[in-house]
């Protein structure tokens, strides 16, 4: 009985945990520049974005 409400109540707490269907139209696919070779250095810019890694782009504080 514990197992079987148990049960029951997580396949509920998972229903309303997965997404919407039809609210995949509010998505936005955006175009990304190619990214950096695998084997240099990355790092990402504010907006997320991978980019290759430049040293002059590091703040360096009270450097």
């Amino acid at each position: 009985m514990q197992f079987t409400l148990i049960t029951l109540l997580s396949l509920v707490a998972f229903a309303f945990a997965s997404p919407v269907p039809g609210r995949l139209d509010d998505l936005v696919a955006r175009s990304a520049p190619a990214p950096p070779a695998a084997e240099a250095a990355a790092m990402s810019d504010a907006n997320g974005n991978v980019v290759a890694f430049s040293s002059s782009g590091v703040y360096q504080g009270m450097h």
